[in-house]
């Protein structure tokens, strides 16, 4: 995926637990250009909740609907927190409508959310739930939102929560962002140092070199699905795993 101003790659993979019982990915993404002259990146990646029946259809629907209604916005218009926070309540109101016509729970279409509003000097983003956005300005990387800990063990926030306004974390940079990359709780701890509380470097500088150095984007995806379905990652996770990765052109 190419445009003029950013190479872009993403790959949703299901995980090993999900493989072995026939479950489907419940992970989903969206990585597009635009605004004016297409100088804006959009990043959304969702989690659906692995106790819901219909989590996968929730995460498509949340990154369809973050494409939807930022590409009808302008830039600007959504980068403060409380647009942020409009942003997310309306996408969670489609997403209730669609629970209704299935005739399900809201529960049943849970996920988490995240997105990452890239401008040509300012950046903008929102996180609800676990995963990670990372970025770098071409002097190292950063997580924005360091994943917080749950109370208990494979708990974290859901779009369909009644309380889901006060769990979302906005921040609004005034930065010429350079790398950009979004993950699913899968990847947390193979991409981030705990210890340090800083992103890998040796994950994701390898990563952003051939993204930058391929001639044809196109001939990365296939790397990147057994990247992530290696034996090298599952042995350290069996959850779904999903990597947005987008570099500025020079």
């Amino acid at each position: 995926m190419t445009d003029p101003i950013w190479r872009t790659l993403g790959e949703s993979v299901p995980g090993t637990s999900h493989a072995a019982r026939s479950v489907p990915c419940q992970d989903a993404f969206r990585v597009c250009s635009y605004g004016p002259g297409g100088d804006w990146l959009l990043a959304a990646v969702a989690d659906g909740a692995g106790s819901a029946s219909r989590s996968d259809v929730g995460a498509e629907l949340v990154c369809d609907e973050f494409v939807r209604l930022v590409t009808r916005a302008a830039p600007a218009d959504l980068c403060a927190p409380a647009a942020l926070v409009d942003l997310f309540a309306a996408v969670r109101s489609t997403v209730l409508a669609r629970a209704d016509a299935l005739g399900v729970p809201p529960r049943e279409l849970a996920s988490t959310a995240l997105v990452a509003l890239v401008g040509p000097e300012t950046a903008a983003f929102a996180q609800l739930g676990d995963g990670a956005i990372v970025c770098g300005a071409g002097d190292g990387y950063r997580v924005v939102f360091w994943p917080e800990p749950a109370e208990y063990a494979n708990a974290t926030d859901f779009l369909t929560d009644d309380g889901f306004a006060g769990a979302i974390r906005t921040e609004v940079v005034a930065d010429r962002l350079t790398e950009l990359a979004a993950l699913t709780d899968g990847l947390q701890r193979l991409a981030l140092d705990f210890a340090a509380r800083a992103p890998h470097a040796g994950f994701f500088t390898p990563l952003f070199r051939r993204l930058r150095t391929e001639p044809d984007t196109e001939a990365l995806f296939e790397p990147l699905r057994q990247f992530l379905n290696s034996p090298r990652v599952n042995e350290r996770t069996d959850d779904d795993k999903t990597l947005v990765l987008a570099a500025r052109r020079p």
